[in-house]
């Protein structure tokens, strides 16, 4: 059964832009097949070409219901550690102001860190994930993870408040000495968001609103959705809708969002890396200088490791927050994150496109909603 489709509006063609129209008819035959299997709950894309908006398209549903509502174009979903890029942009933007050096060691700013195991880990090692700090739950496909930072620190804070969640995650060895290894760490962006907090004396959620989203006018972007807009959340599972109802009830000795906490649209993701695209600037608002996102997505890492995720690298490529692996037809230069759950902004410097996807899934990461939709959209450029 075909999906029914939604479009939203457009400023172009594809033709107009140099892109076979065709490639984005077999882009959605590929995402109804895959929601037809059960693969995905929905899917949902924008794509860019110089600046123009030429697709934009959604299918499926909005929830994981039998009667649920259809996912929309406009519909809002979280996007999980796509958050770090925003991070590594504030930081980008504070180095820019003269208020951090890359270089700079933690522990100059949390006094949590200032110690011989922790005083040696930099801004520049929590940016590129080679702090040494544990990974995320799974990360060396472990059978029993750790558990979740966030949720540890009140557990405990119940029973001592005098050990926050900076102290969790510094418990414990160092899985590596700092600039080994590549290891995927969430809640090293929970302390970059507490550097960003300390050194703007603001909250690290309202400095993203105030010094991204605000100027941007990225006005359906929250860390907490407004109730009256819950109903426009798409969610895969029940722990999603409680997580959605949670966001509100954060309290201020809780860990800043800054891996994993915002939800958006594709729209709103798109103006965030259509400014990336333009060098930090987007609708006559600075919020990048070039030099910065230059910096941010260069290679940084030569002959580190990744072994995670049954990964075997020994050379692994990564910026300042941005991933810089060259997958299939992806041209060199192109940076990108992802997010649990799953979805994704690619930028693609070489070819002026950008391409933002929401593939809702209670399976979770698969190549063939990831990976393969990639290479149908880089085959479409004449």
């Amino acid at each position: 059964m075909l999906q029914a489709m939604y479009d939203g509006n457009l400023n172009a063609k594809p033709e107009d832009v140099g892109y076979d129209r065709k490639k984005l008819e077999a882009l959605n035959e590929h995402y109804e097949k895959l929601i037809e299997r059960g693969t995905l709950q929905g899917a949902s894309y924008l794509i860019s070409k110089n600046g123009h908006i030429f697709a934009r398209s959604a299918m499926g549903k909005l929830r994981y219901a039998s009667d649920s509502q259809d996912l929309l174009p406009q519909s809002i979903r979280k996007v999980y550690s796509i958050t770090k890029a925003f991070t590594a942009v504030a930081i980008g933007q504070l180095i820019d102001r003269g208020l951090l050096y890359l270089h700079q060691s933690a522990s100059s700013i949390l006094p949590e860190m200032d110690n011989d195991k922790h005083r040696q880990i930099t801004i520049f090692h929590l940016l590129t994930h080679t702090s040494g700090l544990n990974g995320d739950p799974g990360f060396y496909n472990e059978p029993y993870g750790l558990p979740w930072f966030e949720w540890t620190a009140e557990e405990i804070r119940k029973q001592d408040p005098s050990i926050n969640w900076k102290k969790v995650i510094l418990a414990g060895p160092l899985q590596r000495m700092p600039g080994k290894e590549w290891i995927y760490s969430t809640s090293a962006y929970a302390l970059l968001g507490a550097i960003i907090a300390a050194v703007s004396g603001k909250s690290f959620e309202q400095y993203i609103y105030d010094e991204i989203l605000q100027p941007l006018g990225m006005s359906r972007t929250f860390f907490t959705v407004p109730e009256a807009m819950h109903d426009e959340v798409c969610v895969t599972s029940s722990w999603q809708e409680e997580e959605l109802s949670r966001s509100n009830l954060a309290s201020d000795d809780d860990p800043p969002k800054a891996g994993n906490g915002l939800y958006s649209t594709l729209d709103d993701l798109w103006i965030f890396g259509q400014m990336m695209l333009n060098g930090g600037q987007y609708n006559g608002k600075r919020i990048l200088s070039p030099r910065a996102v230059q910096l941010q997505t260069t290679n940084h890492l030569h002959n580190v490791p990744h072994q995670g995720w049954g990964s075997n690298h020994k050379n692994y490529p990564y910026g300042l927050g941005w991933s810089l692996e060259h997958y299939d037809l992806c041209s060199k230069g192109t940076y990108s994150h992802e997010g649990f759950g799953h979805s994704g902004l690619y930028i693609d410097p070489v070819e002026q496109l950008v391409f933002v996807f929401f593939v809702p899934s209670q399976q979770g990461y698969t190549h063939e909603s990831v990976l393969l939709p990639r290479s149908i959209v880089w085959s479409g450029i004449l």
